[in-house]
């Protein structure tokens, strides 16, 4: 299971690399509480004060992140798989400190 999300994570993170350079036309400064929407998806990406993290996730018709799914996060320090609980909040399944 741990090779498996891990891989997942691999495979979400070069699908945002890839299509990034691919379609970004703008470039955005974000902070804190900034929410981003894909166009022509369900999938968001916010920056969380903690850390000052950047969190993309599947969300539902209002922004929120869909509990029992998981999502990537990055910071400077550290990146991860979250997975949301009922409540739509993230719990770390992997985190790796960056060296």
């Amino acid at each position: 299971m741990k090779k498996f999300m891990l891989g997942l994570a691999a495979v979400a993170l070069l699908l945002f690399a890839a299509t990034a350079g691919a379609v970004a036309e703008k470039v955005f400064r974000l902070g804190v509480g900034d929410v981003v929407f894909v166009k022509g998806s369900k999938v968001s990406c916010s920056v969380a004060a903690a850390f000052k993290q950047m969190v993309c996730f599947k969300h539902t018709r209002n922004g929120r992140a869909v509990p029992g799914t998981y999502g990537t996060t990055t910071a400077n320090g550290f990146a991860g798989i979250v997975r949301f609980n009922k409540k739509g909040q993230p719990v770390f399944v992997v985190r790796r400190d960056n060296p």
